[in-house]
Formats: structure tokens, C-alpha cells, sequence
């Protein structure tokens, strides 16, 4: 069992350390400043720790804990645990066929338009572009996160104009808000189902984490903070929504609040986004976010 895990810690330290040199590459021209792979890694111990105290095989074997029991809290956060840190980067989106990074700086000033700041390197998705010409039909893109309480800013626009006893905040504090945002273009006619991206986040403070469904941009912004209005406030609450979020390409794009907890936490994003017949596979990106 020790051999094992030793041997489960190096190949991680190992993904990690990839991560970290494909970092600079991948982000050195994009705005705003990203956050630099920590030198020590927390995450490891943190594994190390859940797997001596649960079975780390999903049977959930560990002493307080039910081994019928399949959505045991402990073996779910190994798994989001270890999700994030295997997601190292495998393929280099930086710059795709000598091409220059205008394509990743764009999505970054979406990203940042949201006030969230990216992830360590962006992600990509093959042969799933709709711009002419794209070598590979390479579609960039990037994540970023924002510690709660956050209220929904529009790029370009700044903060959503409020209405009288509105709470506009969609993540709360203990909360951590991730978005997704593909280069402008390169999606387009965004499926009706938004569901495919995936969050992984893991407090390694806490040493609970989890998965958690990415959705639309106006479909969170929706569920959030319009759906919980009294009916007569819904209709003008939308309406001042969609023609906030219509001065932006959102294709693409979705938020996830996540109720992380305060402290140091990690995460990775990837997974699926459907547009024009297309079904886009996006490589993991990780980041990190101090939640206070």
C-alpha cells in the first residue's frame, strides 16, 4: 500500500510540474496577470491524508463510513482530488501552427471582463472551430474563478444595473463562482442543452471537494437571481439581463457558483460544449482561488 502510493504521489508531482512549465508559454501576453503554480504542493498531502483515512477505491471502506454507501464525502473528494491534479496540460494552445495568441488574449478579455482571474494556462478544443482558416480548427479557450460574494459584471459593460431589492449576487460568500469562455467566434449557434463542462474543485484546507455542472451564462444568471423573484419582477429582470448580455458573443461561455468553502482551493475544468452539430471536447485547465 505505501509502495503504491509513493508511486501515485511522484506520477502527480510529475503532472503538475508539466503543468507548470506549459504554463508561461500558453499565457505570457494575456491580461490579467495569472497566478503562478505554487512551488509547494498541499494537494499531494492532502491525497496522501484521504487516502489513509478512506479506501480511495469508491467502496468507501474507511472506519465512519458506510461502505454500501457509493457518494461516500470522502472517496467524492479523492476523486475531484485527483481529477484535479492529473489535469496537466497535453496539448500546446498557445500558439497552434505558429499563429499568435490574439485568439487566447480575446477569451482572456472576456474572462476578465467577468472580473475573474484565469487559470493557469489556457485549454482548447480540436477541430471544432467556425472562423476560416484555423490550422487544426482549433477553438482557445480559458477559465478563470472569483471568490464569493460576486455580483455578475458584463464585459464591456461593468456591473448589471440593479433593481430595487434585487440581490444580484450570484455567489455567495463561502462560494466560489468558475466561468469558461471560448475564444469570441469560434462557437457559434450554442446548443439549447448547455450541459458538458465539468468542474472538479478540491479546499485543500477542508479536505472536502467535489464535481459540480457548468451551465449557460444566461441560464445561471437566471436560475441565481431572476427565478427567485416574486413573479411580477421576473419579466423586467430578464429583459434587463438579455439586453446587458446581448452586448457581448457569450456562445459558449458557462458559470458554475460552487459552494467551496473558504480557503485554498483547486480546481479543473473541462469537458463538452455542443454548437452547430459539433460536440467540442476541451482539455482540462486548473487553477487556483483563495477563498476567504
Amino acid at each position: 500500500m505505501r509502495t503504491s502510493r509513493r508511486l501515485r504521489r511522484t506520477v502527480a508531482g510529475l503532472a503538475l510540474a508539466c503543468a507548470g512549465a506549459l504554463a508561461v508559454p500558453a499565457v505570457a501576453t494575456a491580461e490579467p496577470t495569472v497566478p503562478s503554480v505554487p512551488e509547494s504542493n498541499p494537494l499531494l498531502d492532502a491525497i496522501a491524508l484521504l487516502e489513509g483515512t478512506g479506501s480511495g477505491d469508491g467502496t468507501g471502506s474507511a472506519e465512519g463510513t458506510d461502505p454500501t454507501d457509493p457518494a461516500d464525502p470522502t472517496d467524492t473528494a479523492l476523486d475531484a482530488a485527483r481529477a484535479v491534479l492529473g489535469a496537466a496540460p497535453t496539448v500546446d494552445v498557445a500558439e497552434p501552427n505558429g499563429n499568435p495568441l490574439a485568439l487566447v488574449d480575446a477569451a482572456n478579455g472576456l474572462l476578465q471582463g467577468f472580473g475573474l482571474t484565469p487559470f493557469f494556462y489556457p485549454t482548447a478544443a480540436l477541430n471544432c472551430s467556425a472562423l476560416p482558416g484555423v490550422p487544426f480548427g482549433v477553438v482557445p479557450a480559458v477559465a478563470g474563478a472569483a471568490p464569493g460574494p460576486y455580483t455578475p459584471k458584463v464585459p464591456g459593460v461593468g456591473a448589471l444595473p440593479t433593481l430595487p431589492g434585487v440581490d444580484t449576487t450570484i455567489a455567495d460568500p463561502g462560494e466560489t463562482l468558475y466561468a469558461f469562455v471560448p475564444a469570441p467566434g469560434g462557437i457559434v449557434n450554442d446548443a439549447a442543452n448547455k450541459s458538458g463542462m465539468q468542474v472538479a474543485w478540491f479546499n485543500v484546507n477542508t479536505l472536502k471537494g467535489g464535481f459540480a455542472d457548468m451551465g449557460g451564462l444566461a441560464d445561471v444568471i437566471s436560475s441565481e437571481i431572476i427565478d427567485g423573484l416574486p413573479a411580477p419582477i421576473q419579466g423586467p429582470a430578464r429583459d434587463l439581463v438579455q439586453r446587458n448580455l446581448a452586448a457581448f458573443p457569450s456562445a459558449g461561455v458557462r458559470l458554475a457558483p460552487v459552494a467551496t468553502g473558504s480557503g485554498t482551493v483547486l480546481a479543473a475544468v473541462f469537458g463538452q460544449v455542443t454548437h452547430d452539430g459539433k460536440t467540442c471536447a476541451f482539455f482540462p485547465t486548473v487553477g487556483l482561488t483563495q477563498v476567504p
